[in-house]
């Protein structure tokens, strides 16, 4: 399943993306992989640095 990110991308299981907008500002710029994509609009993804997993809508995700 292939949903758009922030610029109209595609993201699928598996991308590296980065974080663009979240309420945490230290979240900004951080790189992640998408581990699962959910109700069409959600994904989660894990955080490589910290190894935290987190819930993001996609439009406020980048596929780098």
């Amino acid at each position: 399943m292939r949903i758009g990110d922030f610029n109209g991308n595609k993201v699928q299981v598996g991308d590296l993306v980065r974080i663009r907008q979240s309420y945490s500002q230290k979240m900004i710029g951080k790189m992640a992989i998408v581990t699962k994509i959910w109700q069409g609009i959600n994904v989660t993804i894990h955080i490589v640095d910290s190894g935290e997993e987190h819930e993001y809508h996609i439009k406020k995700l980048e596929v780098v």
